[in-house]
């Protein structure tokens, strides 16, 4: 389980939800239309704030990798499900096997790490019918070794640990 990064727009977020709530507080005293003011603060709360928390979990069985994001503990979405023996190449993002990627639009890049600058994320080349993608994973030392064992293809380098 890698929890994300918490977004910059997460302290603004919060105190433009208090100030729709209390701007919805001062209409209702004064007009009846206040209410839907309110009920729209209570649904962009509950809505927005889910999107501030999310932490992504990679499962690996039986050479497929299921990547899964979960939403502020309660909702959890299938984001990607990737077969080993088609992956093109799986390295580590601090090497230089993905510099290709850099100004090229032909390849895109799908983050599902932490997004901490000092984390340990890896890469996965996968082409499919809807073009070439890099997934960036935070794997940790169990899931490096049994995906290594898996396929050829997972390079990893000696000096760089995983912290997970």
């Amino acid at each position: 389980l890698v929890k994300r990064k918490k977004s910059p727009l997460t302290v603004p977020f919060y105190i433009g939800i208090v100030l729709l709530f209390l701007i919805g507080f001062y209409v209702s005293v004064i007009s009846p239309f206040g209410f839907v003011a309110l009920l729209a603060a209570a649904a962009a709360a509950y809505f927005g704030s889910a999107r501030l928390h999310v932490e992504y979990e990679y499962v690996f069985v039986t050479n497929e990798l299921a990547i899964d994001r979960i939403l502020s503990q309660r909702t959890r979405k299938r984001m990607k499900k990737l077969d080993i023996q088609k992956i093109e190449k799986m390295a580590s993002m601090k090497s230089h096997e993905f510099d290709y990627i850099k100004g090229n639009n032909q390849v895109k890049v799908v983050d599902f790490s932490s997004g901490k600058a000092d984390a340990n994320t890896y890469g996965i080349a996968y082409s499919d019918e809807n073009g070439k993608f890099v997934y960036v994973i935070e794997p940790n030392d169990n899931l490096l070794k049994c995906m290594k064992s898996a396929a050829r293809k997972v390079i990893i380098e000696q000096n760089i640990t995983a912290k997970n």
